[in-house]
C-alpha cells in the first residue's frame, strides 16, 4: 500500500493500477484457471491372494518431491473425534513415511520421485506378529460399496481386507503407482511389491483458448499384468467394470470432501452428482503392444468463472463374463452385456446371469483450480483506455 507521504506520482501510478484492475474484474468470458493441484482418496480391496504388510503410493517424476504432497490420510489429516484427533489412528499400519527415492539411495543421486509408504517397507523383517491387512477370502469375498475401511465408517473396519489411502499434491507427477507389500513365497519373511487393482487418476488442464472455456479431463489407466514377469507380455490385464460419478463445486476442495458420507456443513455434492457413466469395461491391452494408450478417458468438464473445483468417483467391480478362448484374457463382451451386466435380458428369467461380480473399491478424485481472472473481451479493453485516459487527465490537472 502507498504511504500518503510517497510523491503524487506514485499515488496516480496505483490509482492508475486500481482502475485497471476494476475495469477488468466485471469481464465476461471463460475462466483462465491456474491448477493448485490434484486429490485422491481410495479404497483399495486386498485381491493379492496373500497378508499384505504395507501399502504404498509412488509418484515417479525426477522433477517431483516430498515438498510437493500435502494432505497425506493418516499423516497429517485431523477428522475431529475419529480415532481421538490422531492422524495416524485412521489407518491399519498405525505408520507413514514421506521421502524421496534414487537410483542411489546411499548418495541420494539419480532422483526418481516421492514414495509414500504404510506400514512395512521393502527390506523390512516381517513377523508372526507384524500388522497385515487380511487377504479377500474369495468364499467370503468382501462386496461392500462405500466406505467401510477406516474407522470414520465402520467400527470393525481392522477385520475388513481393505484399507483407505489418500493424498493431495500440489503439482501433477508423471506416473503414479498404488501397490501392496507381500512376502515374496510364504513364510519367508521377505516383502515384495504386487499392484493394487486401484488406478490412480490423472487430470489433464486445458487452458481457455479465445472464446473456448478451459476443461478438465481426468484420465485412468487399467491395471497391467505384473510387467516384471515376462510371460505376461501376451496377456490382457484383469478385467473390471467401472463406474463413474461427476461433479462441479464452486469451493475448493480438500481430503475430507472426497470422503463419503462425510458432513462437514457443506452439502456433500458428490454423493448429489450426476451419473456420468453407469457400466464401463475397463481392461489394460497386452504390455506387448507398443504406444497404445488404453487409458479411460472420462467426457471433458467446462471450466467458467466461479467453479473452484472438479471431483469425480470411480467404482470398481471384478468383470466375471466371457474370455477369450485363446488364453489371452481379453473380454468378449457384446453390446447386450455392456448394456445390461448385471442381468442380460434374455437370460435373466432363466439362469440369472449377471456380469458383475466383487467390489474391488473406489476412487475418489479432485482437482482444485485457482481462479485467476478472466481474460478481457474486445469492449473491456475498449473501457480499460477510457478509464486509463480519465486518470491521465486528473494527473494533468494536479500538476
Amino acid at each position: 500500500m502507498t504511504s500518503h507521504f510517497a510523491p503524487c506520482r506514485n499515488r496516480l501510478n496505483g490509482l492508475a493500477a486500481a482502475a485497471l484492475a476494476a475495469l477488468l474484474l466485471p469481464a465476461v468470458g471463460p475462466a483462465a484457471a491456474g491448477t493448485v493441484g490434484s486429490l485422491a482418496n481410495f479404497d483399495a480391496i486386498n485381491d493379492t491372494d496373500k497378508p499384505a504388510y504395507g501399502f504404498e503410493i509412488e509418484f515417479e517424476d525426477d522433477s517431483f518431491y516430498a515438498v510437493s504432497v500435502g494432505s497425506v490420510f493418516g499423516y497429517n489429516r485431523v477428522f475431529g473425534g475419529v480415532a481421538g484427533g490422531d492422524p495416524l489412528g485412521v489407518v491399519r499400519f498405525g505408520k507413514v513415511s514421506i521421502e524421496d527415492y534414487y537410483d542411489d539411495p546411499v548418495n541420494k543421486t539419480g532422483h526418481r520421485g516421492v514414495r509414500i509408504s504404510y506400514g512395512a517397507k521393502i527390506g523390512d523383517a516381517i513377523t508372526l506378529s507384524s500388522i497385515f491387512t487380511p487377504t479377500n477370502n474369495p468364499q467370503s469375498p468382501y462386496n461392500t460399496p462405500g466406505e467401510s475401511c477406516w474407522p470414520g465408517a465402520n467400527g470393525n473396519w481392522m477385520a475388513n481386507p481393505c484399507d483407505h489411502y489418500g493424498v493431495s499434491t500440489a503439482t501433477h507427477p508423471a506416473i503414479t503407482r498404488y501397490s501392496w507389500l507381500v512376502e515374496s513365497t510364504p513364510g519367508s519373511g521377505v516383502l515384495t511389491k504386487q499392484v493394487a487393482g486401484i488406478p490412480a487418476v490423472n487430470f489433464v488442464y486445458t487452458p481457455p483458448q479465445q472464446n473456448a472455456p478451459a476443461n478438465v479431463v481426468a484420465r485412468i489407466a487399467p491395471v497391467a499384468p505384473n510387467p516384471e514377469q515376462p510371460e505376461n507380455v501376451n496377456l490382457w490385464g484383469d478385467p473390471y467394470w467401472v463406474k463413474v460419478t461427476k461433479t462441479k463445486v464452486g469451493r475448493n476442495i480438500d481430503l475430507g470432501d472426497l470422503l463419503v458420507d462425510q458432513d462437514d456443513g457443506d452439502d456433500n455434492e458428490i454423493e448429489l452428482a450426476e451419473v456420468e457413466t453407469e457400466w464401463k469395461i475397463f481392461q489394460k491391452k497386452p504390455l506387448i503392444r507398443d504406444n497404445i494408450d488404453d487409458a479411460l478417458e472420462s467426457p471433458e468438464v467446462e471450466i467458467y468463472e466461479g467453479d473452484k473445483a472438479v471431483m469425480r468417483r470411480y467404482e470398481f467391480f471384478r468383470y466375471t463374463g466371457p474370455l477369450s478362448i485363446d488364453g489371452s484374457g481379453e473380454v468378449e463382451c457384446n453390446d447386450d452385456c455392456e448394456e445390461d451386466p448385471l442381468g442380460l435380458d434374455e437370460l435373466r428369467d432363466h439362469a440369472g446371469v449377471s456380469f458383475v461380480g466383487n467390489y474391488v473399491g473406489q476412487q475418489m478424485a479432485g482437482f482444485n483450480l485457482d481462479q485467476a481472472g478472466v481474460v478481457p473481451e474486445p469492449q473491456t479493453w475498449a473501457l480499460m483506455l477510457a478509464g486509463l485516459a480519465l486518470v491521465g487527465g486528473v494527473a494533468r490537472r494536479r500538476r
